[in-house]
């Protein structure tokens, strides 16, 4: 090819040599191994020239529409200086353009992996069947990063978190494969790494008591026979629903009631007892020659494949639309925890390898709780010391108070009062404020306040002179008693101390104001509480005296 002094002006201008798909180079005469190749269909590319570890490489620079000649220039003197440090600058761009698409990725990871390793590979190849391949398939692995990831998972989460966290953890585990196969670069993040989860509440349900009757009743009316029964053993035996599906009449010991249910879920075989009423179920199910399947389904010689059709009806007919086809398996767990049965025998019931796993079938029923509880409060109440007769509380039912002390009745050690609102709308319009104020150990400002805060009318100022004079004067009607009122309405005085009392009524008779205003604060203590704006509205504790 011949050598030129390339110029941005003879760039455009410079005509190809050759036919058909013959390479046409002109190498400039100012960089050697720095050029420009131009096609037969016109396209013209800066190249660069280059020999690395006994290999000789012509890299592309960009086409000529694209990069002026001084930027195709300095990125050939880039190319030419990673060379003389023994370095080849295709060397990531070749990496890259190796690598695997996502759709190559995913069926390797379930052919060579999830298929041979895990139990639920087939939920592996449809999670990313049906969430990643669409949107990523034809993409190459190095290609994507986290955002990506992030947009499918938030866009499951919406309609199904569960799903959407599983997503990430099957993408995860199939990078980290990837890398370990060499279909994903060791120096690629993983994209699937460092996202948050969506919060995932533990699923506690199962059938109570107050809900089997129902599920039974809805159970045996089930048209069709071989989900009935398979339910029934379910209810039964707590096996998973694939273990019960795939159990063969071969696999029954009739002898030693066992049913062999070979490799599970754990990866561990498994003989699983059978209770009589497992067995007399067994007794009921019909055999077909041409099957050899306990549950058969409607082809020869295979198995129901899914009982979810007939579940979906019978709790439908159980009003129970919540309760999924495992919570029958949980159900089992938690009800032979209720009975007493340790966790470790319920595990090797339910063919558990970790007991935590058990742990989460092992749900209480609200009754047995309440009873726990009852059962702790009896125990605490057992540790309360007795008290002498006169220390004892006054009373643990409230008793009303239902007419007035006497007025020469000695002071008790608590003063309260418990007056239903019709009995103390009584009390104020048979006597005067002052007089019933006395005998409750309160002021008549006191109760007037208490009146007031509990819509009960109290009599004008001259009612009782009016009466005493011969007047004939009915009160009003008691009105309806204010929102959120309670039955009773506790009246409370506090008796003052000997020494100090003795000292105020002293200072009284000499005509103290200030002692007569402290005799009079220390006597009265109402249990309502000035709240400024709200003031129709009373606080008047209910409740046990407080000594």
């Amino acid at each position: 090819m011949p050598n030129v002094k390339l110029r941005q002006d003879t760039v455009r201008s410079i005509p190809y040599i050759g036919t058909g798909k013959a390479q046409c180079i002109y190498w400039d005469e100012g960089l050697p191994g720095f050029g420009l190749r131009l096609y037969s269909s016109g396209k013209r590319v800066y190249v660069c020239s280059y020999r690395v570890s006994q290999r000789k490489r012509l890299a592309s620079l960009g086409r000529a529409d694209v990069l002026t000649l001084d930027e195709a220039r300095r990125k050939a003197k880039r190319y030419l200086g990673q060379v003389a440090d023994h370095l080849d600058p295709q060397a990531m761009s070749d990496e890259e353009r190796a690598t695997v698409t996502i759709r190559t990725l995913a069926t390797a990871y379930v052919e060579k992996h999830a298929r041979l390793k895990k139990k639920s590979w087939r939920h592996d190849e449809s999670v990313l069947r049906r969430l990643l391949l669409p949107k990523l398939g034809a993409w190459r692995v190095t290609a994507v990063t986290t955002p990506e990831i992030e947009a499918i998972h938030a866009a499951k989460g919406v309609t199904a978190p569960a799903e959407a966290n599983n997503f990430v953890k099957i993408v995860r585990k199939m990078f980290n494969w990837g890398k370990t196969a060499k279909l994903v670069l060791e120096t690629k993040p993983n994209p699937a790494s460092g996202l948050v989860f969506f919060p995932i509440a533990k699923r506690r349900r199962y059938v109570t008591a107050a809900e089997m009757p129902r599920l039974l009743a809805a159970l045996e009316a089930e048209d069709n026979e071989f989900a009935r029964h398979a339910i029934w053993l379910l209810l039964l035996t707590g096996l998973r629903v694939n273990e019960l599906l795939r159990a063969k009449w071969s696999d029954v010991d009739w002898a030693f009631k066992t049913l062999s249910i070979g490799v599970t879920k754990n990866g561990e075989p498994m003989l699983a007892p059978l209770s009589e009423a497992a067995i007399d179920r067994l007794t009921k199910i019909p055999r077909r020659d041409d099957n050899r399947h306990i549950i058969c389904g409607a082809v020869p010689s295979t198995p129901l494949v899914n009982l979810r059709k007939a579940w979906v009806r019978m709790r439908t007919k159980a009003n129970m639309p919540d309760i999924r086809l495992h919570d029958v398996r949980r159900t089992v767990g938690s009800w032979l925890v209720q009975d007493g049965s340790s966790l470790h025998l319920v595990g090797s019931v339910l063919n558990h390898k970790d007991i935590k796993t058990t742990a989460g079938y092992a749900y209480f029923q609200t009754q047995q709780r309440e009873q726990a509880l009852t059962r702790h409060g009896r125990q605490v109440l057992s540790f309360l010391p007795s008290l002498p007769d006169t220390q004892a509380p006054a009373c643990y039912e409230i008793q009303p108070t239902a007419s007035l002390p006497p007025a020469d009745a000695p002071i008790p050690a608590s003063r309260a009062h418990y007056l239903e609102r019709e009995v103390l709308y009584r009390l104020v319009w048979e006597a005067p404020v002052s007089e019933v104020a006395t005998r409750l150990g309160i002021s008549d400002v006191g109760l007037a306040k208490v009146c007031r805060r509990t819509a009960i009318p109290l009599p004008a100022k001259g009612y009782w002179a009016k009466v005493a004079a011969g007047s004939d004067l009915k009160p009003p009607n008691l009105p309806p008693a204010p929102p959120g009122l309670p039955r009773l309405i506790r009246i409370r005085g506090r008796k003052p101390c000997v020494a100090d009392a003795e000292s105020d009524e002293m200072d009284h008779l000499r005509g103290s104001p200030a002692a007569a205003a402290k005799i009079q604060r220390r006597r009265d203590t109402v249990e309502v509480s000035d709240r400024g704006a709200h003031d129709e509205m009373p606080t008047i504790r209910t409740g046990l005296p407080l000594h």
